[in-house]
């Protein structure tokens, strides 16, 4: 087989092929030492070999996904504190002049957890189907990437790491026949709490061109500097060298310990307003509605994003079993939740958006079988996005419905999402029953 070789103004990219589409994997984007901010750095050989999956961060493995989709989040991949890597997948066709639409995957799994590389975020099938280009990338996690201000540790480290992978996608891209002028990120969880954070950023604005965010948790963002400071304190004595484990061990108990915090210690990483680049707080809004126009944005959630936590929570369980109103009291619970950390902040979000003259729509998710308890579930739209024949056999969501649903449900949404990203436009509203409804947002009282 012919190598396939990418020429990049750092140098050649090997490729690889893998079935229908084309894979240059493993790509160092940026070198940063432990508590260091990114720096850019060049191929560490020529042609680099960019043949093997990129190491996840380090991180505790995740009971949601292992329970959930079946899947390891970590299966294949090695683990290595220099994680500062990318991915790249593109179809096994030549690209048209302009190039194609460019979509970079943002991993969520509360700041702590997730790699690019993951099996769960295999983009074949959005490729495959839409002629565009998926970039999965990598940035740190937990107390090596979301928790610092303290002894000359940076804070927002992750955030700066996926803003050091968005700008050598903007200067590689169009080796890889991609379009440097049309990139979107799309994000879930955490990962669409960072993009709506990134649009913030002063610079950012020339990284990306549209914003897909998913199920983002904008309703525990604010007042979560006690719970750092409280963290801080049972870490900052720690020698910077304290190896990797001890590191996560301690990452699992400071998280256990922040429950205190309520429904925000669910989520105690995060990012950190008043660090750099991040602004205040106070000034959050203000910022959001001045940079409004600056972007497409597509924003929406699962309609019962909290029955996602039913299995892993006991006290939930056991509601769900106990006679007469335990089955209705669990279904109020997680609508309210829902609401109270998804629905109604992703409106307030939109509307504001909308408000200052941005383009703006918003989608819920209802997609699930009427006898499975978690349709419509937070994560359910990774298995929509993502959902290859492989991970549907070990997903709890395929349960009530057959192979041909699975399948033509995920081509349904992955057809918007490219939509979108390749326009920045979709119908003013549509709605498919029982799986998705979306409309654009076009004032504040909408």
């Amino acid at each position: 087989m012919a190598d396939i070789i990418f020429e990049t103004s750092d140098g050649p990219v090997q490729g690889w092929r893998d079935g229908n589409v084309i894979r240059a994997t493993g790509i160092p984007y940026a070198m940063a030492g432990r508590y260091e901010k990114p720096r850019e750095t060049g191929l560490p050989q020529i042609p680099y070999p960019a043949t093997k999956w990129s190491p996840a961060c380090p991180q505790n493995l995740s009971r949601k996904s292992r329970g959930l989709l079946g899947r390891d989040m970590l299966e294949r991949l090695t683990i290595d504190e220099n994680c500062q890597y990318l991915s790249i997948t593109l179809p096994d066709s030549a690209p048209p002049p302009s190039g194609r639409p460019v979509m970079v995957w943002i991993y969520g799994g509360s700041y702590a957890s997730g790699a690019g590389d993951s099996p769960v975020y295999n983009p074949t099938l959005l490729v495959e189907e839409n002629d565009v280009i998926v970039v999965n990338i990598n940035y740190r996690l937990g107390l090596l990437g979301f928790l610092g201000g303290y002894n000359d540790v940076p804070a927002n480290l992750g955030l700066l790491d996926i803003m050091a992978a968005l700008r050598w996608i903007k200067k590689h891209i169009a080796a890889f026949g991609g379009n440097p002028a049309n990139i979107t990120l799309f994000g879930q969880s955490a990962g669409g709490d960072a993009i709506a954070h990134l649009m913030l950023i002063e610079g950012t604005e020339d990284l990306f061109h549209r914003a897909i965010i998913q199920s983002a948790p904008l309703g525990i963002r604010k007042g979560k500097a006690a719970m750092a400071r409280k963290m801080i304190k049972k870490v900052a004595m720690l020698p910077e060298d304290t190896d990797v484990d001890t590191l996560l061990a301690l990452q699992s108990r400071l998280i256990l310990s922040m429950k205190g915090f309520g429904i925000k210690g669910g989520m105690p990483f995060g990012i950190q307003y008043g660090y750099p680049p991040v602004p205040p707080e106070k000034d959050v809004e203000k910022i959001w509605q001045e940079r409004a126009r600056q972007w497409d944005v597509m924003i929406g959630w699962t309609d019962r994003e909290t029955s996602l936590f039913v299995p892993f929570v006991k006290p939930l369980r056991s509601l769900s079993v106990v006679p007469f109103m335990g089955r209705s009291s669990l279904e109020w619970l997680i609508r309210k939740t829902t609401d109270r950390i998804y629905r109604n902040p992703g409106k307030a979000f939109a509307r504001h958006l909308a408000g200052a003259g941005g383009s703006v729509y918003q989608y819920h998710i209802s997609w699930g079988a009427g006898n499975n308890w978690i349709k419509a579930a937070h994560i359910v739209d990774i298995s929509l996005l993502f959902g290859t024949r492989e991970l549907w056999k070990t997903s709890v969501f395929r349960e009530g419905k057959s192979l041909a649903e699975l399948q033509q449900a995920g081509k349904e949404i992955r057809a918007i999402w490219t939509t979108f990203a390749r326009t920045g436009v979709l119908e003013t509203k549509r709605y498919i029953p029982g799986l998705i409804e979306y409309h654009q947002v076009k004032d504040n009282k909408k």
